[in-house]
């Protein structure tokens, strides 16, 4: 049987020479990615990324533009702007769950900008956010002497930093809405910030804050990929706490900006019974993001929850907002239905979303979702939602 599937890895170009290149190769396998080692001056023409071995890349290289670029070694040896650095090669463990947290930024930054431009086209584009109050860190991390030093810094920025005794005091804390960032810092891989770490992203909170993986070198291969992807941003513990201070405080006060991602510009975009954006927003946005998809060449899925007279929908449409992420949309489609906007999502990541909507729910509401395809057009794509009967979790079909 065949069981190593590299082949189906994310594929990461290596500029370095022999013997590194051998030795980060075998590290990035390990890792679970799919090195490509470049020869030549010119990186392959597509969107993967490119890791540079600043100690021995020797030339200046082509096709670095619309990429994401990670650097390795000593940062003052490249003038290569690098999206992610890596001090050496012990980080690559934690290498995955730094691309797939910078792939989540691009993509919610893709989304911002087109909510953006529909907006503007129903006359209520957003003005200019500018932060309402001091921004607020909540920190659970244990044996941090360093914790005072960061928390004075952020205080002389006008960030207020509180730190949780434990795992559920700090659960409680980000129940109540009122901090925009939160920092794990983990002294081991089963402690209660790592713990914490694990479980964020699946906790019912309408608004969750930032989260940021303060993370200690030698915890890089203990913490799993997947838990690591869970944070928004992983600062390293090598760096000075001058650096870590700065950083946390460039984070809240965007995180503060920007703490309302699901904001829905005031005025006939909005459907007052559910909170959701409107039909005619839908329809507008969803044609925008079905032209982005054709550009970009990634996935799009649209689902239809139908409601029967039994459900109340306004409770549901919020249970239905607080499991989305920042790039998915809600909209009341009519009476019976909401719809949902899975952007860079597959039929089978709808299918599992879906599923745990219905459980939330209570198991009784029906749903069907469709990957776009090529052939789709706006029209027929809405109404492949609504023409046949809702699928449940017994009979799905894309």
């Amino acid at each position: 049987m065949l069981n190593d599937q590299r082949f189906d890895a994310p594929v990461i170009h290596v500029v370095s020479e022999s013997p590194r290149l051998e030795m980060l190769q075998t590290r990035l396998r390990q890792a679970g990615l799919r090195p490509v080692p470049v020869r030549g001056s010119y990186l392959p023409p597509d969107s993967a990324p490119a890791l540079i071995d600043n100690l021995t890349r020797r030339s200046e290289f082509e096709g670095l533009d619309n990429r994401l670029i990670v650097t390795i070694g000593k940062q003052g040896l490249s003038s290569v702007h690098s999206d992610i650095h890596l001090a050496d090669v012990a980080q690559i463990e934690s290498l995955p769950a730094r691309l797939a947290i910078r792939q989540r930024e691009s993509q919610r930054q893709r989304e911002i900008q087109l909510r953006a431009r529909t907006a503007e086209k129903f006359g209520t584009g957003t003005a200019s956010a500018m932060p309402v109050g001091r921004a607020r860190v909540l920190w659970l991390g244990q044996d941090a002497p360093f914790l005072n030093a960061i928390k004075s810094n952020l205080a002389d920025a006008q960030v207020t930093l509180v730190a949780a005794i434990s795992r559920l005091t700090a659960e409680d804390y980000l129940a109540s809405g009122q901090f925009q960032t939160l920092v794990l810092c983990p002294a081991s891989a089963g402690d209660e910030a790592a713990k914490l770490l694990t479980r964020v992203k699946s906790m019912q909170i309408v608004t969750l804050p930032r989260v940021v993986l303060l993370l200690r070198p030698e915890l890089a291969g203990q913490i799993s990929s997947e838990d690591m992807s869970n944070a928004d941003e992983i600062l390293d513990l090598n760096a000075d706490l001058e650096s870590i201070a700065n950083n946390l405080h460039a984070l809240s006060h965007e995180a503060l900006v920007e703490r309302d991602a699901h904001h829905i510009p005031a005025g006939m975009i909005e459907d007052h019974a559910t909170g959701l954006v409107s039909r005619e927003y839908l329809e507008s946005h969803l044609e925008a993001q079905m032209e982005q998809a054709d550009r970009l060449l990634i996935p799009l899925t649209v689902v239809a929850f139908t409601l029967t007279p039994e459900h109340d929908i306004r409770s549901v449409a919020l249970t239905i907002k607080s499991m989305l992420r920042d790039t998915d949309l809600a909209a009341r489609l009519d009476s019976q239905h909401i719809c949902i906007t899975l952007p860079e999502t597959s039929y089978r990541g709808a299918v599992v979303l879906s599923r745990r909507i219905e459980d939330a729910v209570g198991g009784s509401l029906s749903w069907r979702a469709i990957e776009r395809r090529q052939f789709h057009t706006l029209k027929t794509l809405i109404g492949g939602l609504t023409a046949k009967s809702p699928f449940t979790r017994q009979r799905t079909a894309s």
